[in-house]
């Protein structure tokens, strides 16, 4: 699902989170975010620049993935939609693109844990929207 579809004519941003580890062998956690107050105005109507200094991860846990899982071959993209709070931790987190109850579990599990330091706005943290991609992948990809 396009991150534009869960965050409406929002401005969204992106930042790509290396994650080299079983889970996310294949690639990065991709975080597509923006502002939680932002006026829903029309998107050309708004200024080029932005004010916005997008947040930085401080502390993050991948998910479980099972080994079990892994040798079946259960394998895909959650999708998940938090909020990114203005101390930097990670609530208000939903399930929007699921691959296997327990792999999804797991994953919310594992963001609920990520610390950031928080976005700004003219140089005070404000909380963001945010919908996060996170790679579960069996084996490595081939180059």
């Amino acid at each position: 699902m396009p991150p534009e579809k869960v965050l409406g004519s929002k401005r969204v941003y992106t930042l790509h989170v290396n994650m080299p580890n079983l889970t996310s062998a294949s690639g990065s956690w991709v975080l597509n975010f923006a502002e939680m107050d932002e006026m829903d105005a029309i998107p050309y109507s708004r200024p080029a620049s932005s004010d916005l200094t997008g947040p930085v991860p401080l502390r993050k846990v991948d998910p479980k993935y099972p080994p079990e899982m892994r040798t079946a071959h259960v394998e895909g993209e959650v999708i998940l939609y938090a909020i990114i709070r203005k101390d930097g931790t990670v609530d208000s987190i939903q399930l929007v693109h699921g691959v296997d109850s327990r792999l999804d579990a797991n994953a919310m599990e594992a963001l609920a844990q990520w610390k950031f330091r928080p976005a700004e706005k003219h140089g005070e943290p404000i909380d963001l929207e945010a919908v996060v991609h996170i790679p579960f992948r069996s084996r490595a990809p081939v180059f």
